[in-house]
């Protein structure tokens, strides 16, 4: 994004877009291949009740935002809300597989990476600041002293180690399934919030992807070629930083007020939770950055607070990931919905 403000980069490119399409598809199947189910639904139900309702929050707060201040935003915003909660229930792949799904407009998309830089990093800032009122809002909370850690090697997903056939058979599954997607997503009909071929292609690679995780022997696969995964999306993410604009963000400041009052609400959500089920601000802090943030900076919050807490934070952000697309593009229905379409 600076080398495109400094005319380094064009702010189009074919490039961008054939890149981006060839790249999308096999980065989601080699990343979601690797999610570690068992670890996840191991992870505790405090946890999971703790980021369940966070996401609950994300999925109110944006349609509730757009509503109030529709009228300071583009057309077509909606699509622009499913984006940026598919990036706050899940992260940054999440956020490039809904502006697909979604078709969303240049103009309502351009302005997002910049708020989401600015209101993510703002929030884990607070987040982490938040550590000095540990205290009293845990007295306030009427939370629990401590939580039953996760037993076993279930708290944290293990790594497998990448031989050459597992990295050749994740990367054939990948380019499998992205066949797959695009054959299928070429004859399916475009109605309702899924508007293009391509974003067809992706919700089919994400499930069938998510289905063959469950199989162990896949996702040993799938995570020792993760490193290419990871490899392929920043790739798709630099195409999309050289499209966004600062100059966008500018004639459109009301996003920023839509993302703070956004994440006010998922506070709230989260603190209504926390009082009901007697969660400490540690467990809410973690499942909360594990929405809004992802794999790295959830367990850096969390040890923070704890250090038990790291690897529930590391597995409840892989778990976002896993849902983030599903949950952006209910959460961009509902925002239709909220304007009347």
């Amino acid at each position: 994004m600076l080398l495109r403000a400094c005319g380094l980069l064009p702010a189009e490119h074919p490039a961008y877009g054939w890149m981006s399409r060839a790249l999308l598809p096999v980065s989601l199947a080699l990343l979601l291949l690797g999610i570690n189910w068992p670890a996840l639904l191991g992870a505790g139900r405090r946890s999971l009740v703790a980021v369940s309702a966070g996401a609950a929050g994300i999925l109110i707060g944006g349609p509730i935002m757009l509503r109030l201040l529709h009228g300071f935003l583009p057309a077509e915003s909606w699509k622009g809300i499913g984006a940026l909660a598919g990036t706050w229930t899940g992260g940054s792949l999440n956020m490039v597989a809904l502006q697909a799904v979604l078709d969303v407009p240049q103009p309502v998309f351009a302005p997002l990476v910049v708020v989401d830089a600015l209101v993510t990093y703002s929030w884990m800032s607070l987040l982490i600041a938040a550590k000095s009122l540990e205290p009293s809002l845990d007295r306030w909370l009427h939370a629990a002293p401590a939580f039953e850690q996760p037993a076993g090697d279930e708290t944290a997903p293990q790594a497998a180690r990448a031989t050459p056939t597992l990295v050749v058979l994740a990367l054939g599954i990948a380019l499998g399934l992205t066949g797959i997607g695009i054959w299928l997503g070429a004859r399916l009909p475009l109605s309702g919030p899924v508007s293009s071929a391509s974003g067809w292609a992706v919700l089919i690679v994400t499930s069938l992807a998510l289905a063959l995780a469950c199989l162990p022997a896949i996702r040993r696969a799938g995570e020792a070629a993760g490193p290419i995964g990871y490899a392929c999306l920043y790739v798709v993410l630099a195409c999309l930083g050289a499209k966004a604009s600062v100059g966008a963000l500018a004639a459109t400041p009301a996003w920023i007020g839509v993302g703070f009052g956004w994440l006010a609400i998922h506070a709230a959500t989260l603190l209504l939770a926390g009082k009901l089920w007697r969660l400490p601000l540690g467990l809410l802090a973690t499942a909360s950055q594990a929405n809004v943030g992802g794999v790295v900076s959830a367990p850096m919050v969390g040890a923070i607070y704890d250090p038990r807490l790291a690897p529930i934070g590391l597995v409840l952000a892989i778990g976002c990931n896993a849902l983030g697309t599903y949950l952006g593009l209910l959460c961009a229905t509902l925002a239709r919905w909220m304007l009347g379409g």
